[in-house]
């Protein structure tokens, strides 16, 4: 006896069969599928973050580098000169340039290149000649597809540079002398028990130089009459030298009594 449909059980008539487009559509496997056509995708940009903060961190400690390279050089020119090297000075700066380094994830030229000078002075350097030292090294980068695009296989270069006046030797134009001046003994102090104790000195002034004019100077001839007005610190470039340039301003005024200790910065 076959029982009618409207007197069926209502949890049996609340069931209906799920066709195979309705589960085709389901919301769950259509997530999945979004999911695994975004994933590459997001993984690339992790990575390529990952290579661009590598390579800018390298980059500072690369600046880094550079700087200590061309100040080292400034104050020891005679390793470089022409006609009488110094191989040991040579030596301790590559030392130095590849110990500052060695915290670099990239891999510098081999042999270690040599500052230059870009005044283009023979023989010795004056005080005041620029020096330059120039680093170029190559980081591997770890994304395949931007490596792909910088090609090399995957070796980006980055370079960094820095320049500093030669702060020691001697000032170019001014005549060294060759003799050495020979002491003459001083006259032992006689005894005289009568006289009254000279009162004690009292302690010397620091002294004090005159500032130059700097302004209207090019770079490489600024270190110069800073040296010779008796100052014995290095003039300070804004920008940094080279490329020269004329000097529009200074930050201590000409002509005014400075200690001789003192600094001074200039720019265009």
């Amino acid at each position: 006896m076959a029982i009618a449909p409207n007197r069926l059980p209502l949890s049996r008539r609340l069931r209906r069969p799920v066709s195979v487009a309705a589960r085709r559509t389901s919301p769950r496997g259509q997530s999945l599928v979004e999911f695994c056509l975004v994933l590459p995708m997001l993984l690339l940009i992790i990575l390529f973050g990952l290579d661009f903060g590598r390579v800018f961190l390298g980059w500072v400690e690369l600046n880094n580098v550079a700087r200590e390279a061309a100040d080292y050089a400034a104050q020891n020119p005679g390793a470089w000169n022409t006609n009488t090297p110094d191989a040991a000075a040579q030596a301790e700066y590559r030392r130095l340039v590849t110990a500052d380094a060695s915290g670099i994830n990239c891999s510098l030229p081999s042999p270690i290149p040599a500052p230059s000078f870009p005044d283009g002075s023979n023989g010795a350097h004056p005080i005041g000649e620029l020096v330059s030292a120039q680093f170029t090294c190559k980081f591997q980068l770890i994304t395949p597809i931007i490596s792909n695009i910088v090609g090399t296989n995957g070796l980006l270069s980055v370079s960094a540079s820095a320049a500093f006046p030669v702060t020691y030797g001697t000032i170019q134009g001014i005549p060294v002398g060759t003799a050495v001046p020979t002491s003459t003994p001083s006259p032992s102090p006689s005894v005289n028990p009568s006289a009254s104790p000279s009162p004690s000195p009292s302690p010397s002034a620091v002294p004090s130089c005159i500032v130059p004019t700097l302004t209207g100077l090019q770079t490489n001839k600024a270190q110069a009459p800073w040296t010779a007005a008796g100052f014995s610190t290095s003039v300070i470039f804004s920008p940094l030298a080279p490329p020269q340039y004329n000097i529009g301003s200074q930050t201590t005024a000409a002509g005014t009594s400075e200690l001789c200790t003192s600094t001074i910065s200039v720019s265009k």
